[in-house]
């Protein structure tokens, strides 16, 4: 591929917050969120000159996020998963210092309410989260447009009474 070391840092600079907010959101603290975006990334150097612009280079990006988080969740033993301040510094908002506080309060229980979903639920709402659309999810998970939608509402409930 030519220009793979441009191509890469185009990637990067477009998605990381996006790939790291995910991460964040698989691994449930920054020690493992760290871990899993930098063996993402190295996926998506080693991969890029295999990618075959079939789909947006963000699906591409999203499946190999999560193909690699769920790898690495399969490792790790899940009565050890551990509760930790998952909001991401990028966050904050430019409201009051008490808006502020509240709305990472309430952020911090979605993401602490999301890190207790199954693994599918969890990568279907982070991805939503992400403002992918339903066709776009589907394409990442490999599951149907329709189904998304259904599973979105169950996780929308089970999220509601979990915050």
């Amino acid at each position: 591929m030519k220009n793979k070391e441009k191509y890469f840092d185009q990637i990067y600079a477009d998605l990381k917050d996006k790939i790291y907010r995910l991460c964040l959101g698989f691994m449930g603290n920054t020690a493992d969120a760290d871990d899993l975006f930098q063996e993402v990334l190295i996926r998506i150097w080693k991969s890029l000159d295999s990618f075959r612009q079939e789909s947006s280079i963000n699906t591409w990006v999203y499946r190999i996020t999560t193909n690699t988080a769920l790898l690495s969740i399969n490792k790790i033993n899940k009565s050890k998963y551990r509760e930790t301040n998952l909001l991401p510094n990028n966050l904050k908002t430019e409201t009051t210092q008490v808006v502020e506080s509240d709305k990472q309060d309430q952020i911090k229980k979605l993401y602490q309410a999301i890190s207790t979903l199954k693994e599918i639920d969890r990568i279907i709402i982070s991805l939503l989260l992400e403002d992918n659309t339903y066709k776009e999810i589907a394409e990442i998970t490999g599951i149907s447009t329709s189904n998304v939608g259904a599973r979105i509402n169950r996780i929308k409930k089970k999220l509601i009474t979990k915050i």
